[in-house]
């Protein structure tokens, strides 16, 4: 069975892979008890985090499903 972050990186999905990077470090952070640790782990996580705001931010925004959109045709035709 794959980890999550093993199925998020096959996906070739960069932004699924790095959510799955960012839960991997901050279980990680969670876990360890050595300072040497915890500064290299978050200089990873604001890394990870920095990546993840700049895609979402290059991607247009979605205002909902193409079924959404049908719904709401079908409603103003109607009303």
């Amino acid at each position: 069975m794959a980890l999550p972050i093993e199925r998020a990186a096959s996906s070739e999905d960069q932004l699924e892979a790095l959510r799955a990077l960012r839960a991997l470090l901050a279980l990680h952070l969670q876990k360890t008890d050595s300072a040497r640790d915890v500064a290299a782990l978050s200089r990873q996580m604001t890394d990870v985090l920095k990546q993840i705001a700049e895609l979402k931010a290059a991607q247009p925004e979605q205002k909902g499903t193409p079924l959404d959109e049908l719904a709401k045709r079908r409603a103003e035709a109607a009303g």
